[in-house]
């Protein structure tokens, strides 16, 4: 046997003797000892020592699938307490018999109180951890504790978390002006320069006796309702107001986030039109030559269905729907500008605009960027709408001309 032949001998057993020590991962955990989270609660503590309270909406498998099923309820809550999320989560690991996966979860709500002193801290802790996932929705417990929210049992889904996700999703969707928010989305909200992230609310009504057992389902109408509520709005990390009604509308239009909206117009002998707005463009342009004084234009095009009218409107008439037109533009500029004026009180552009100047002129924008707040409060903002009323659905005229003739 040659001397080159045993040198290969050698190697391959070497190769072969490393692939021994590589087989199996050494933090490997069996499926049957993972419990798996679906949401996570977290709120402030009482003292520094317990500053995070933290509760963990654990899927109970059996009961999901309902081979082995007790009549349980198909979530458990765990909560443990600790100075740090990371002592918060050892704690909670002793009252479970598994370890907490937290590869699925789906929902992260955090409560008013802890977001109005900031959500820095925990925002490193989400990025840090390798098992997170930063597609997480985040959510703002509004008024109450976010423990609430994680311990609410729901009527279309078995988990409250995905009951949660599921509503966003729909009233995204149809009607309304909330859209998901991740925790990546809050993460890139909070190093904007003189801005914030933009929050989901979320809070249960109902007397709190009987939302956290199967018992709540069984009513017609639910003691306890788990509902998304209003936009929060930060600066850097802190929660600084809530956004309804017309400023959250506003808000979100110039995020680019609207995908169906109603609005309502009312016309001066008192009567209702309802359109349901499909499609919604919204441009911010900065002039910016002076960047002690931008001026910025915002345009926005739309494009609407009319659904109602309780009036006797000639609705086979352009000059009508062009009218109506007019006044569903005016309608929108006035949500637009209740957001900016919004956005004003709270000196925190969470709109944007800083980021339209830096685009325009970014060495202008270095120069204005640690005062921006003061120059956001006072700069001139034009707002240009434009609607389109493309139909009137499955009918022209009301009912009301037919009766007058």
């Amino acid at each position: 046997m040659t001397t080159k032949r045993i040198s290969h001998i050698v190697l391959v057993i070497v190769q072969l003797g490393f692939l021994l020590t590589l087989t199996g991962c050494w933090d490997s955990v069996e499926l049957n000892r993972r419990a798996i989270v679906s949401g996570v609660a977290i709120d402030r503590g009482p003292t520094d020592d317990k500053k995070y309270i933290i509760s963990f909406q654990v899927i109970v498998a059996e009961e999901i699938s309902g081979k082995n099923a007790r009549g349980t309820s198909p979530v458990a809550l765990f909560t443990g307490s600790g100075r740090t999320m990371f002592e918060a989560l050892a704690n909670t690991s002793r009252q479970t018999a598994r370890f907490l996966s937290l590869g699925h979860i789906r929902v992260l709500v955090i409560s008013e109180k802890f977001a109005r002193e900031g959500i820095k801290d925990i925002t490193d802790v989400l990025e840090r951890n390798g098992e997170m996932r930063l597609t997480s929705l985040v959510f703002i417990s509004r008024g109450q504790p976010a423990s609430y929210s994680m311990s609410t049992m729901t009527v279309f889904s078995k988990i409250p978390a995905n009951d949660l996700v599921e509503k966003l999703e729909t009233t995204s969707k149809q009607f309304g002006y909330n859209y998901k928010m991740e925790i990546d989305d809050v993460i890139r909200g909070i190093q904007v320069r003189g801005g914030g992230p933009l929050i989901n609310g979320v809070y249960v009504s109902g007397p709190r006796e009987k939302g956290d057992s199967i018992d709540n389902l069984k009513t017609i109408a639910p003691q306890d309702l788990l509902k998304i509520s209003g936009i929060s709005a930060f600066k850097d990390d802190k929660l600084k107001g809530w956004l309804d009604g017309d400023a959250a509308i506003g808000a979100s239009l110039l995020q680019n986030k609207i995908k169906e909206l109603p609005i309502l117009i009312k016309l001066k002998e008192g009567s209702y039109v309802a359109f349901n707005v499909y499609q919604s463009q919204v441009h911010v342009k900065a002039e910016a030559a002076d960047p002690e004084h931008p001026v910025f234009t915002v345009k926005i095009s739309q494009q609407a269905t009319l659904k109602e009218s309780f009036n006797p409107l000639d609705l086979t008439n352009p000059e009508v729907l062009n009218q109506l037109s007019v006044l569903l533009s005016k309608e929108t500029r006035l949500k637009i500008e209740s957001a900016i004026s919004s956005a004003r009180k709270l000196k925190s552009d969470f709109l944007g605009f800083g980021e339209a100047m830096e685009r325009e002129n970014p060495r202008g924008w270095k120069k204005v960027r640690d005062h921006w707040e003061d120059i956001f409060t006072s700069c001139k903002i034009n707002v240009e709408s434009d609607a389109v009323i493309r139909h009137t659905d499955m009918r022209t005229d009301s009912l009301q001309i037919n009766k007058s003739e």
